[in-house]
């Protein structure tokens, strides 16, 4: 039962909220100094990372434009959204980070992720700095030099992956868009706007829940705040339940346009974006609006915003005010939606000017010193890029290394091992013959699963106290409590995100989305985040999440509850899917879906949740992609899988009984991978084949199933394939409509009788 009652609060009262600073601090670099807040080195370090960001974005646009050749004969191609002008947000922001905070970044992200590094670099000892450079630890060498020499590696591998190099940071696989560097904590940028706003959050919620005390930046663009997504993911950020907070900032650079479309006057009704941090909690998310062309108030912003986050009073919501002098891309000329005196103005209050001014007042540097520092930046940029581009092309032979890991978790590390339980589970009691409910398989795995390795977390709609839609996890959090089972919002989508986030930074989380009809709402997050993000970010990213769901149909639930989506899930490479049709095997799947390092979506069907099958209590896993022969038979082959097994099955017996035709009845149980050598092993014995799938014909994964046995079992063939599946409608909630749309066993009869050329 929930801790909290809900009485009726209907007297009047008046909601207010408070103020929001905007552009409040008013130090000088020199009184940061004196006060010991920054010393003369890192306000160089400063000057320098703004200096590296702005050679590498002016070296790739005289790289589109033919004015910077780094080899004879070299091409440039791919996206090249610059962020020249706002070197102050990246390198302010991230200099108040310690090195192995978390960051997420977008499609205009050279310059944070420059800055990540650089920053870093600045914190890693002798043994890690060799780490980096690929030698052994114990190698030694001088801090300085090695630092150095980081530096030229960390610009060159940026380099090589925008052109799209083996020695990118993610072997050329993301590019501009999508760089990627897990070493320092960057967890990726992206090129959808706003899409990395739920993974910050989750990788925030992980790093929390693994005990760390690091912090998880999102960067967004102005135009990612109207994102569902963003807000999404601010609401579950800012979630009373988590009662030690989120440790997560959300920055938005406003820059002032979306691509051409402005934020204020246009395409919103705010005049500060920062204002929406009202709509999430009663802090107002800490909301703040940052002078973002002076790198000292993005510092002193983001290091105040981390240690609320550290104290457990996250999460936090700042706005930085800055320009991009570029277009949104180098093919937007910007004369049609702005000024030449508009963007002569934010070059007159320009990031590097100023803080340079700053450096040369306080004494720190000379103008002298600030000129050889920026020759020194280009040149340094120039020379990395040269050798980016004379470096190897990627081995075509390799093109799919990095979409799967294709490993497991056989064993748990000692310091995820130790679980501590609220209460002990319940034990499920089976019926005189071993059986129990497919239902209580799935609680039973996740228990299990639960108890042998605490990085495993539970969460989705309604799935704590109620237990979930079909009852399937009922008991979870009396067992292991709030801190590992709980109740998310209805935001489909950031359930799916936060659990990738949480995954890349080493939990294993299991999510729930109530009904598959739901799935499209996560699309983004799911084939467009969980799907790629390991392959994109060169292989190095694990994400072992479980996306629970379920099939509906013939309950009347009617085209928005009744929908059996799988081939879509399946058109994405990166996904596993599993569709697990008895008690025995959801158990083991699941399990072994839960150990697997590859994302899983697992599906199940609310039609099985009731019905029984042998369950062993002891230990056992089914490895994904092994099918599993239902019934014996020679002269025809039935493939099905879910709900659609019982139907393949009731099929087989009638033809037995009525038509003396024996059919093989093969269970896929994994849709992705597919167990394509059992299928064919089994076509080439009878050599007629019916598949029975739920979903409409069209584009059904029974078409996929089809044309495997088509292009392995070809020669084997005596009748084309049959197809039995729904009619190319959304399911219909009128009773008989419904029963005429879903494959039954008469229709399966009939299908087979065809291909045997009884009919």
């Amino acid at each position: 039962m929930k801790e909290i009652d809900v009485p009726p609060k209907l007297n009047p009262e008046v909601l207010s909220f408070g103020e929001i600073p905007k552009c409040a601090y008013n130090r000088t670099l020199r009184q940061e100094i004196e006060q010991g807040r920054l010393d003369a080195e890192a306000a160089i370090a400063l000057l320098e990372v703004m200096h590296y960001i702005r050679a590498f974005e002016t070296m790739i646009f005289e790289l589109k434009s033919g004015k910077f050749v780094p080899v004879e004969g070299f091409e440039y191609i791919g996206a090249t959204h610059l962020s020249v002008g706002q070197e102050g947000v990246a390198a302010g922001a991230l200099c108040a980070l310690r090195g192995d905070d978390y960051i997420t970044s977008t499609h205009r992200g050279h310059g944070h992720s420059i800055a990540k590094g650089c920053f870093a670099m600045r914190e890693m000892d002798v043994p890690t700095l060799n780490r980096f450079l690929d030698r052994p630890e114990n190698s030694g060498g001088e801090r300085g030099a090695l630092y150095r020499e980081a530096l030229h590696v960390h610009l060159y591998k940026t380099a090589a992956e925008l052109f799209g190099k083996e020695d990118g940071y993610c072997r050329g696989r993301g590019g501009s868009m999508h760089i990627a560097d897990f070493n320092v904590g960057h967890l990726g940028a992206n090129a959808i706007v706003g899409g990395s706003s739920a993974m910050a959050v989750g990788a925030a919620v992980g790093a929390q829940k693994l005990g760390t005390e690091k912090v998880t930046l999102c960067l967004v663009g102005d135009g990612a705040s109207n994102n569902g997504i963003f807000h999404e993911a601010c609401n579950f950020a800012a979630q009373d339940q988590f009662e030690n907070g989120c440790p997560v900032i959300f920055l938005i650079e406003n820059n002032q346009y979306g691509m051409t479309g402005q934020s204020v006057g246009e395409v919103t009704g705010v005049d500060y974006l920062a204002r929406r941090g009202a709509g999430y909690n009663e802090q107002m998310m800490h909301a703040e609006v940052l002078d973002g062309m002076n790198p000292l108030s993005v510092w002193d912003g983001i290091g105040r915003g981390a240690e609320l986050c550290r104290q457990g009073k996250g999460p936090v919501l700042f706005e930085a005010l800055t320009y991009r002098y570029f277009g949104h891309s180098l093919s937007d000329k910007r004369t049609t939606y702005r000024t030449a005196d508009e963007e002569e103005s934010w070059k007159n209050v320009d990031s590097i000017k100023q803080f340079s001014e700053q450096l040369i007042a306080t004494g720190v540097l000379t103008q002298e010193g600030v000129d050889a520092m920026e020759r020194r930046c280009t040149e340094e940029v120039e020379q990395a890029g040269r050798e980016a581009a004379l470096s190897a092309d990627p081995i075509i032979e390799q093109i799919t290394e990095g979409l799967l890991s294709d490993t497991v978790c056989d064993k748990v590390p000692a310091e995820f091992a130790n679980v501590t339980t609220l209460k002990e589970p319940r034990q499920i009691r089976r019926d005189k013959d071993g059986k129990i409910m497919y239902r209580h398989a799935v609680a039973e795995a996740i228990t299990e699963e639960m108890l042998r390795d605490r990085r495993v977390i539970f969460y989705g709609e309604d799935v704590a106290d109620y237990g979930g839609a079909f009852q399937a996890t009922v008991g979870l959090l009396e067992v292991f409590g709030r801190d590992r089972v709980f109740n998310a919002p209805i935001s489909e989508a950031c359930i799916v995100g936060t659990a990738a986030g949480a995954a890349m930074v080493g939990m294993r989380p299991v999510c729930e989305i109530m009904y598959i009809d739901f799935m499209p709402m996560t699309m983004d997050q799911t084939g467009n985040q969980l799907a790629k993000n390991r392959f994109m970010f060169g292989g190095k990213a694990l994400l072992p999440v479980v996306v629970r769901t379920t099939i509906g149909g013939g309950k009347g639930y009617a085209g928005q509850h009744s929908q059996s989506l799988e081939a879509v899930l399946t058109m994405f490479p990166g996904l596993k899917v599993v569709a697990p049709s008895t008690a025995y095997d959801v158990k083991g799947l699941l399990k072994s879906s839960i150990r697997d390092n590859d994302p899983v979506i697992f599906i199940e069907h609310q039609n099985l949740y009731t019905e029984k099958d042998v369950v062993p209590e002891e230990e056992y896993l089914i490895p994904l992609g092994e099918a599993r022969i239902r019934r014996e038979g020679k002269d025809v082959t039935i493939v099905s899988y879910s709900k659609m097994m019982d139907v393949a099955l009731e099929a087989a017996e009638q033809l037995s009984a009525e038509h003396g035709i024996e059919a093989e009845v093969i269970d896929p149980r994994t849709l992705i991978p597919l167990d394509v050598g059992a299928i064919v092993k089994s076509v080439q014995k009878t050599g007629r084949v019916a598949l029975v799938c739920q979903a409409p014909e069209t584009g059904c994964f029974a078409e996929h199933i089809s044309y495997q046995i088509q292009l392995n079992a070809f020669s084997s063939l005596k009748a084309p394939v049959k197809i039995v599946a729904a009619y190319d409608i959304p399911p219909p909630m009128s009773q008989v409509l419904e029963k005429e749309n879903l494959p039954t066993p008469p229709k399966v009869v009939k299908a087979a009788l065809e291909v045997c050329g009884r009919l």
